[in-house]
């Protein structure tokens, strides 16, 4: 099925205030420009703001991102959420990393993560791409990943590197991604990322999850929020959400935008929605009417 187009500034025909929402981000490709050197990526500060007044209307959001947590949080500054980070490895919820048993300590690992193995495959990958200057290793605390934005043409060379690598150690898979290619322990994604987030609020049956992401990792999250698969079996609430894929590419989403200038658009229109639901909430309550119900809604 191929994603239908959203009309950004026409956002609000997709959504019903007879529902809640959560907002769930990609950043990379969805808030910030891709570049050539990750490091100098940055969100804008008019989408940090556009962010801050929607999170101010009560509406939840939470950054889903294979950038680690560090990073994620820096970009994100001053703005405090809960992140996914690593593709999941690292999570934090309102600012405070989790353990699966409820206590704070300082990383919550998804997936086991074998740090003996990591260490022996970010030194393989070192070694192997000592004779190519255009490829870039990122170090993050539970993968490695190998990026080769600065010499597309290198993407062969880059992805057969990793899988020789990789197949030495079976409990670790290949991501790949725009210019990237990581290696992560095996089992983790973003959609049970995302389910794990939802799973750590208290909701009721009419939540809708919308996630916004750019990339191939990302149609796992789709997936996920959308409940087209098996991601649902071990998630005691119904997921039935909207994925938005930024970009034209294939993609499991249902809908669709063009670039990173139609996503700061709908979020714009997004926040004009919820302080009208906010306005209308307050309105009933003084005269003791329902909120008016927006006639359209696809999913």
């Amino acid at each position: 099925m191929s994603p239908i187009y959203i009309q950004p500034n026409n956002f609000a025909d997709y959504l019903s205030n007879q529902q809640s929402y959560y907002l769930f981000l990609d950043i990379d490709g969805t808030l910030a420009d891709f570049t050539l050197d990750p490091s100098d990526s940055v969100i804008p500060k008019a989408t940090l703001t556009v962010l801050q007044e929607i999170q101010n209307c009560g509406i939840k959001i939470a950054i889903v991102t294979g950038r680690s947590l560090v990073e994620a949080r820096q970009m994100l500054s001053p703005m405090v959420l809960p992140i996914a980070a690593t593709h999941g490895l690292e999570i934090a919820l309102d600012g405070v990393k989790h353990s699966d048993d409820g206590g704070s300590i300082d990383i919550d690992s998804v997936a086991h993560v074998d740090l003996a193995a990591l260490t022996t495959i970010r030194h393989s990958i070192i070694q192997s791409c000592k004779p190519y200057d255009d490829l870039t290793i990122e170090t993050k605390p539970y993968s490695v990943a190998l990026h080769y934005r600065q010499n597309p043409a290198l993407a062969d060379i880059a992805c057969t590197m990793m899988s020789s690598i990789i197949k030495h150690h079976v409990d670790w898979a290949l991501k790949q991604g725009k210019c990237v290619c990581e290696a992560v322990p095996k089992g983790v994604n973003k959609g049970t990322a995302i389910l794990t987030l939802l799973n750590n609020i208290q909701a009721g049956d009419d939540i809708c999850p919308i996630f916004i992401g750019d990339d191939i990792t990302d149609e796992a999250g789709f997936m996920a929020i959308q409940g087209q698969n098996d991601f649902l079996k071990k998630y005691h609430k119904p997921a039935k959400g909207m994925g938005i894929k930024v970009g034209r590419e294939p993609s499991c989403a249902y809908y669709y935008v063009n670039n990173i200038a139609e996503v700061t658009v709908l979020l714009q229109r997004f926040l004009s929605f919820c302080q009208l639901q906010n306005m209308r909430s307050v309105e009933s309550d003084m005269d003791g009417l329902a909120p008016t119900k927006i006639v359209r809604h696809p999913i």
